[in-house]
């Protein structure tokens, strides 16, 4: 009896802890995505555009390539993404600053170059 207990616990423990890592996923793909069109982002990734929409939705769950392909994107290692996923780590405010620019409009990225070229020019 108690063994069964704890199969059920850490049964329900991965479950919340696969849930939490989907809507962290989820929450990373509508950032990066930003304004972007679903086929776009989804062409950037190499997959579908139903599976982004999928991700967004908490109804899909990437393979282990798309994982690597989003990691990438980011800027980390796919050991650092997971631990983001899964709630262990935090991500830098670097990370954070290169995940807002990816998803700014391309006529406000233009600003936003013009404005940093400025600045090393006055250096």
């Amino acid at each position: 009896m108690i063994n069964l207990c704890i199969v059920n616990l850490k049964a329900s423990q991965e479950r919340v802890m696969e849930s939490q890592f989907r809507k962290n996923f989820a929450e990373v793909i509508k950032e990066m995505r930003g304004v972007r069109s679903y086929r776009a982002f989804a062409k950037l990734l190499g997959v579908s555009h139903p599976t982004i929409k999928a991700w967004e939705n908490l109804e899909g769950t990437p393979d282990q390539e798309s994982l690597e392909r989003v990691a990438a994107l980011r800027g980390e290692s796919l050991l650092d993404f997971k631990e983001f996923l899964g709630g262990f780590k935090k991500p830098t405010s670097f990370q954070k600053l290169v995940q807002q620019v990816r998803s700014i409009p391309d006529d406000e990225l233009a600003v936003l170059l013009r404005a940093i070229a400025d600045r090393i020019e006055n250096y």
